[in-house]
């Protein structure tokens, strides 16, 4: 089995601090239907958005796309449940197409199923090392140079998951147990320009690429206490997860990987409110090094240490490593409300810390 490049050093602390202001309108009640007391005089009802998806990411540049979303109302919040296929084509070299699916209230009474489908072509995935430590110069991968993308290498993932969550009694704890399959292809030098740190790191070890499939089966439990979904002002969403890829599964390596997450949310006024998440997650094994860039959940999958969905300001995949701690603390303020296209919405401003670094070895409480 291929062990993955080393790009070690020794752990040192990293806190990234990023104070920002960044502003989002959305829908008044988005993807949320009312509470059971006011829908049980309601038929069920069926929604569907569709919208551009335009942004911009200082670490993959303009995004462009579309995604629609499919809701299916009945008298339980948030849903019965949700499709959404999505699109997504950025200037960086991402290409990606997606179907993710949530049903709270498909299943018999406690049951809840989530699952996704997707494929993304990333021409300049960054990769940095592995290490909290590793260093970066700007003028290895200059424009302009010759190694153009020396942090970067290209990647094609195909994914498929499915979770399946039971509630326990009346209780807001869930029992969790999914299953997945991903498949790898890597370019150790897109486009041919030049070499990669990569490329670099698996010569010097004389091993070849780390592709193939990571298949895994995994278990957990979720504590939900929520007001709700989406908007949330008050409660916890708290999980322990533990994922195991063996290659009695199919799988190219064997390795366990753990996530333990903490969110909790404070109403400080009407319109204000108070988010924190800690997490810390630790992989044991020979786990490849993109298989460290993934951050586990109940929920959605994310990608880090660095990037928009992890640690603000920082690039993305800035840090990977086998043990990796994150905090995000964060004030959002409903501004203000107004209607469009028939529909209300509303304007959040948010402020926000985020802190982090990862083990190379795995967490270590020293």
């Amino acid at each position: 089995m291929t062990q993955r490049p080393f790009a070690r050093g020794h752990p040192a602390l990293f806190a990234a601090l990023a104070l920002s202001l960044g502003a989002g309108a959305a829908p008044a009640q988005p993807a949320e239907a009312p509470s059971r007391s006011a829908t049980d005089s309601l038929a069920a009802r069926w929604e569907v958005a569709g919208v551009p998806a335009v942004n911009y990411d200082s670490d993959e540049g303009f995004g462009y796309g579309a995604a629609v979303e499919i809701y299916r109302y009945g008298e339980d919040p948030p849903y019965t449940f949700t499709l959404r296929p999505t699109l997504r084509l950025t200037t960086g070299g991402r290409r990606e197409l997606t179907l993710f699916f949530d049903a709270p209230h498909l299943l018999p009474t406690g049951w809840r199923l989530t699952a996704f489908a997707g494929m993304e072509r990333h021409t300049a995935t960054p990769y940095y090392g592995v290490g909290n430590d590793v260093p970066y110069d700007p003028s290895l991968d200059a424009e302009d140079g010759p190694d153009p993308r020396y942090y970067r290498y290209g990647r094609t993932r195909m994914r498929v998951s499915a979770d399946l969550q039971r509630r326990v009694g009346e209780t807001p704890l869930r029992v969790l147990v999914g299953a997945g399959a991903v498949r790898v292809g890597l370019d150790l030098r897109p486009g041919d320009r030049g070499t990669t740190l990569l490329a670099e790191e698996l010569a010097a070890a004389g091993e070849g690429p780390p592709e193939g499939w990571h298949n895994h089966v995994r278990g957990g439990l979720v504590w939900d206490s929520r007001d709700r979904e989406v908007g949330t002002r008050r409660g916890a969403w708290s999980e322990l997860l533990v994922q195991r890829v063996d290659d009695a599964l199919g799988s190219e390596s064997d390795y366990t990987r753990w996530t333990l997450t903490d969110r909790r949310y404070f109403p400080l006024t009407g319109r204000l409110v108070f988010a924190n998440r800690l997490l810390l997650q630790g992989t044991a094994g020979n786990a490849p090094f993109h298989e460290l860039q993934v951050v586990q959940s109940s929920f959605e999958q994310e990608e880090g240490l660095g990037g928009a969905k992890t640690l603000r300001g920082i690039p993305r995949n800035r840090y990977t490593g086998d043990g990796l701690f994150l905090w995000n603390v964060e004030l959002r303020w409903r501004a203000f409300d107004f209607d469009a296209l028939g529909r209300p919405f509303h304007v959040v401003l948010s402020g926000f810390v985020d802190s982090g670094r990862v083990w190379a070895d795995g967490v270590d409480g020293g």
